[in-house]
């Protein structure tokens, strides 16, 4: 394995880190949050208080003070925690691994995640599965067992492509393209981190995409596209400096230098190496340092400066903790080369002996051909879930085909239903229509007719009421003249009804007002002496009758002003006379009719055998139409004469038909 896919593999297991331990990096301050929770362990509380406390201090501490989680770790395990209690016995056990991981003692961490993973098969926990296996594919690349790595990292995969979050989707689409680049398959690699770069990117996760970048960085570096790489680069420190700490900008300087060397500007690229191991030096990673002897011993090499080189690449199996075989195997053919530049064969070949059979162990042949079957495997079934998935949206896209073209279908249908209804309604509209016109010019001729019909009655009741003018001119006999005179007046009521409603807008309705109005005045000019003409008061208001009512309340009104203007007002009488005609609609319905004077008074206490002819007949025509109407006569004399009648709206109603 190349030592820019070491670094690349480190930097992945850093990504996936992250989530779990809250964004904390093993460089940053002591902050608040954690002086609270040892001020909670150390003060008097009860032991699920302080065990909660432990929890959260130990789990904030894994990547900040490792040894200290880890110690954290082992109180609870032997203080605190139930061993019957297998959530709290995973929690802790994640933290221990974690602790471990961070110091560099990948072994032990391996162990104690596969721990987890077997008890999560045991109880088919998916999520635990890939959690613990994604840790432990990932360590297991770092120390070159890449056929346990891809069957985790796969099956993790597998899982959270199904149930997973975005976030875990894109850390272990991250993990195997660092997997593939270990495999020198930079095209698969390439496709994996450019889609967790995308779901990093939508989910704004900064350090996912640093981590991301930095990768890519390294990737176009060995593919020799450098604008690329220092592009990602570069991104990679923009994204660190909104969570700086020193372990990032480790990876930065590193990654930086492996790109000048590639560039062939050696001197900048030993200053960002050396840059990159101070920095690592006050790290606990013992990986990461490792990683930073054999890049500085590769950039002596180059700089020809060979003694100095042998020494950093010797160092790096004073570190057998975290047991990479990958960085041994780095180690041993570097040291092949700066051995033999040096002259010593000897060394130079019990190095390249050493590299060889390592290289054999990693890269067997047997574990080549299992890596290739399991990759083969695994996008076999890729291409399987893709296919399923593919149906399954096609089943859909039928399913949604076929509500489709019923709702169309439905559509259509209520549409012609609608069209059906619309041509019905314009049908019956035009029929309505035709009726309604129909009815409007029966109307009209109705109304045409009607006013001829009264034109011709008035024209014939005018014509009686001159006939008997003129019969009266030829009566010498005071008595018959009068009853002449009288019958003509009460034609003459009719006419003027008939006329009004002939040049009048109603048919068959009659404003009483201009009625009354003109019939009264008719009436008091054929009586009324010139130079004692009473005064005549009119005052009705909005009331409507029927023609029937109308004549009945007419040829009323006839023979009370008739008898007003005869007996009311005796010749010797000095002071000028008033008549009043009062109609109004009653509060109970119907009408009140009133007709007063100030005359002599006294008319209605007449004995019948000192009455006239004419005048009987004229009470006793009074009382018939009152009658007829279902009226009410009240007769008061008291300084005049006054006649109310009371017409009930029903009992007019029923007289008039």
């Amino acid at each position: 394995m190349k030592p820019e896919y070491l670094k690349i593999v480190a930097l992945s297991l850093w990504l996936f880190a992250v989530p779990w331990a809250v964004c904390q990096a093993q460089d940053a301050k002591r902050n608040s949050y954690q002086d609270s929770l040892q001020a909670m362990i150390d003060a008097p509380s009860t032991d699920p208080e302080i065990k909660e406390a432990l929890f959260l201090l130990g789990e904030h501490l894994v990547q900040r003070d490792p040894d200290y989680a880890d110690s954290i770790g082992t109180r609870l395990k032997s203080d605190f925690i139930d061993i019957r209690d297998s959530a709290e016995v995973r929690r802790v056990d994640y933290m221990l691994a974690a602790a471990n991981r961070w110091q560099g003692d990948y072994a032990t961490a391996i162990s104690i995640y596969k721990k987890i993973y077997e008890y999560s098969k045991s109880r088919k926990d998916s999520v635990d599965i890939a959690q613990s296996g994604q840790f432990i594919g990932t360590l297991s690349m770092f120390i070159g067992q890449n056929v346990s790595a891809q069957q985790h990292l796969i099956e993790a995969a597998s899982i959270y492509a199904r149930i997973g979050t975005p976030a875990q989707k894109a850390s272990v689409q991250s993990s195997l393209a660092s997997f593939y680049m270990s495999l020198d398959q930079k095209k698969k690699a390439e496709e994996r981190y450019l889609a967790a770069l995308q779901q990093f990117t939508t989910m704004k996760d900064s350090a996912g995409m640093a981590s991301v970048n930095a990768n890519l960085g390294m990737l176009y570096t060995d593919l020799g596209d450098f604008k690329k790489a220092e592009d990602h680069l570069f991104r990679q420190k923009a994204l660190n400096a909104i969570f700086p700490t020193l372990r990032e900008m480790g990876f930065h300087y590193d990654f930086l230098g492996k790109l000048r060397q590639k560039q062939g500007r050696l001197g900048e690229a030993y200053q960002s190496l050396i840059q990159a191991l101070r920095i690592r030096e006050k790290l606990s990673s013992t990986y990461n340092l490792c990683e930073s002897k054999l890049n500085i011993g590769e950039i002596l090499i180059l700089l020809k400066r060979y003694p100095e080189a042998i020494v950093h690449l010797n160092q790096v199996f004073d570190y057998q903790e975290h047991k990479s075989l990958n960085q041994q195997q780095q180690a041993y053919q570097l040291l092949s080369e700066a051995y033999e530049k040096t002259n010593n064969s000897e060394a130079a070949l019990a190095s390249f002996k050493a590299f060889k059979q390592i290289s054999d162990s990693i890269y067997s042949e047997k574990s080549i051909r299992i890596i290739a079957e399991k990759d083969a495997e695994y996008n076999m079934n890729r291409q399987r879930d893709e296919i399923k998935l593919l149906n399954k949206e096609k089943e859909v896209s039928q399913s949604q085909l076929f509500r489709s073209r019923i709702i169309i279908y439905i559509t259509i249908f209520g549409l012609v239903l609608i069209m059906v209804a619309a041509i019905l309604v314009l049908l019956l509209y035009k029929k309505i229509k035709y009726k309604n016109e129909l009815i409007s010019r029966t109307l009209r001729d109705k109304e045409l007719l009607m006013h001829e019909i009264h034109h011709r009655v008035k024209n014939n009741l005018q014509l009686i009421s001159s006939l008997l003018n003129l019969q009266s001119k030829y009566v010498y006999d005071e008595i018959a003249f009068e009853a002449l005179q009288k019958g003509r007046h009460r034609v003459k009521s009719m006419a003027i009804l008939h006329q009004q409603l002939y040049t009048g807008k109603e048919i068959t309705d009659v404003n009483m007002e201009d009625y009354l109005r003109e019939l009264a005045n008719n009436i008091v000019g054929q009586y009324a002496k010139a130079e004692k003409s009473p005064t005549l008061d009119i005052s009705v208001h909005e009331v409507l009758m029927n023609v029937d009512q109308a004549i009945s309340v007419g040829l009323i009104v006839n023979e009370l002003l008739t008898n007003a203007l005869k007996h009311a007002f005796p010749t010797e009488r000095s002071e000028s006379g008033l008549i009043e005609v009062i109609m109004s609609n009653a509060e109970k319905g119907g009408w009140m009719l009133t007709v007063r004077d100030n005359g002599i008074g006294g008319r209605s206490e007449i004995p019948a055998g000192e009455q006239k002819g004419n005048d009987a007949f004229g009470r006793r025509l009074v009382s018939l139409l009152a009658q007829k109407l279902g009226a009410m006569v009240q007769t008061k004399d008291d300084n005049g004469t006054e006649i109310t009648i009371r017409i009930p709206q029903l009992a007019a109603n029923e007289a008039s038909q």
